[in-house]
C-alpha cells in the first residue's frame, strides 16, 4: 500500500539500567539450579542478547513491575518523547494506537492507561499483534490520514519480564530462552499527512500472514477467556514452540522482503534495513539467508534483548538519533510475529531535518 505520512517525531523508553547475562543469571540464582544457571549462559551466547532492561526486580521469584516503569508509564514515557520530538501537543493529536501483548490489566486497556497519565482525553484503541503490531497501526494510520484524520500517534510497550517465573524453570527448561532474550521497553511515532519530498515520511506499508490452520508459535494461553485459571507455573506465560519457530519464522522474513522486491524496493534503492529483532544474532541471519549487506543491517537486540511489540520503534529511533542517516536515505522494515506467522512492515525515508 503506497502512502504519504509525515514522521513528525519518535520516542523510546528502556526501564532502568543494561542489566548483563551474569547479573541476570546472579539474580535468579536462588530459584533455579546450577546446571540451569550454566544451561542459561550458553543459551543467552548463542541468543547474541548480552544486556536487557527490565522494569521489575528478581528478589522474588513472581513480582510487580516498578511503579515508575510500569507498562502505562513506559508507554506514556516514549509517547512524550515522540510527542516534544515532533513539536506539537497533545490537543493536536486526533487520535492515539497502542499494541502490546502485555497490557497492565486485561481491561482498560493499556493505551487507556497511558492516556489518563498522559491527560490525553482524544479517542484511543488498542491492538493484540505483538511484533506486528506496529505494521497493523501504521496501517490504521495511513487509512485514517486518507479520510483526514491526523496526527496519529503510536506506541508499542512490552514487559515481557512481568510474565516470568524462574521456578517454571524446573520443568520447563525452555522458559531459560524468555529469561535470556526477552526485554522491556516501550517505543512510539507520531504521524502526520504530507510526507513531501524532503521530510522523514514512510512511503510504503505492508502487511499479511502465513499462518493458517498453524499452531501458534508463541502464545500466552492463561487470563484469556478460553482458559481463565492460571497454570501450575504461577502467573500467566510465554510459550515457545522453538522449532515450529526455527522451522517457519525464517519464511516470514523471506515473505516481508519479496513484498518490498515487488514494490520496487531492493538493495539498489535501500540504504538501511531493520529486521524483526528476535535476538542478537540477526545481522549474521539476515546476511546469510536473506543476502542482504551485514554493514547496512540494524540489530538493537543484543544490548535491549527481544522488546516485542516495542521492537520496532526502539530501534527506528535509535536509528534516527544515531547519526547515521543522510537525508533521502530509505529505511526497510522487515517485521515478523510467530504467534500466529504475521510479517509486515514500511519503507521510511529520512527527511532534511
Amino acid at each position: 500500500m503506497p502512502v504519504s505520512l509525515a514522521v513528525l517525531g519518535t520516542g523510546s523508553k528502556l526501564p532502568g539500567p543494561a542489566i548483563g547475562n551474569e547479573a541476570l543469571l546472579a539474580a535468579v540464582a536462588p530459584f533455579i539450579s546450577s546446571a540451569d544457571a550454566r544451561l542459561g549462559k550458553r543459551i543467552g551466547d548463542k541468543l547474541g542478547v548480552r544486556f536487557r532492561h527490565l522494569s521489575r526486580s528478581f528478589a522474588q521469584a513472581a513480582g510487580a513491575p516498578r511503579p515508575q516503569d510500569d507498562a502505562p508509564h513506559l508507554a506514556a514515557d516514549a509517547l512524550s518523547a515522540a510527542i516534544a520530538g515532533s513539536g506539537l501537543d497533545w490537543d493536536s493529536i486526533r487520535f492515539l494506537i497502542g499494541h502490546t501483548t502485555t497490557p497492565h490489566t486485561l481491561l482498560p486497556s493499556n493505551i487507556a492507561w497511558s492516556a489518563d497519565r498522559l491527560g490525553y482525553g482524544g479517542p484511543h484503541v488498542e491492538l493484540r499483534q505483538a511484533c506486528t503490531g506496529f505494521a497493523a497501526a501504521t496501517l490504521i494510520a495511513a487509512s485514517m490520514r486518507s479520510a483526514g484524520i491526523s496526527p496519529v500517534a503510536i506506541v508499542g510497550s512490552e514487559l515481557g519480564s512481568t510474565l516470568f517465573d524462574p521456578r517454571a524453570i524446573a520443568t520447563d527448561r525452555a522458559q531459560l530462552v524468555n529469561l535470556m532474550q526477552m526485554g522491556d521497553a516501550a517505543g512510539a511515532i507520531v504521524l502526520g499527512g504530507g510526507g513531501a519530498a524532503g521530510d522523514s515520511r514512510i512511503e510504503f506499508v505492508y502487511y499479511g500472514s502465513n499462518g493458517l490452520g498453524r499452531e501458534p508459535g508463541i502464545c500466552i494461553a492463561q487470563g484469556g477467556s478460553g482458559a481463565p485459571v492460571v497454570t501450575t507455573l504461577g502467573i500467566p506465560h510465554f510459550t515457545h514452540r522453538f522449532d515450529s519457530v526455527r522451522e517457519y519464522g525464517l519464511n516470514l522474513l523471506r515473505e516481508a522482503l519479496t513484498v518490498c522486491k515487488l514494490a520496487g524496493f531492493d538493495r539498489s534503492t535501500v540504504d538501511w534495513w531493520i529486521p524483526h529483532q528476535a535476538n542478537g544474532r540477526m545481522v549474521e541471519v539476515c546476511a546469510r539467508h536473506l543476502q542482504l549487506p551485514a554493514e547496512r543491517i540494524v540489530c538493537d537486540a543484543d544490548g535491549v534483548g527481544n522488546t516485542g511489540s516495542a521492537a520496532i520503534w526502539v530501534s527506528l529511533d535509535r536509528l534516527r538519533r544515531s547519526g547515521r542517516l543522510r537525508p533521502g536515505n530509505r529505511v526497510a522494515v522487515l517485521g515478523a510475529e510467530a504467534s500466529k506467522y504475521m510479517f509486515g512492515g514500511f519503507i521510511y525515508v529520512h527527511g532534511e531535518n
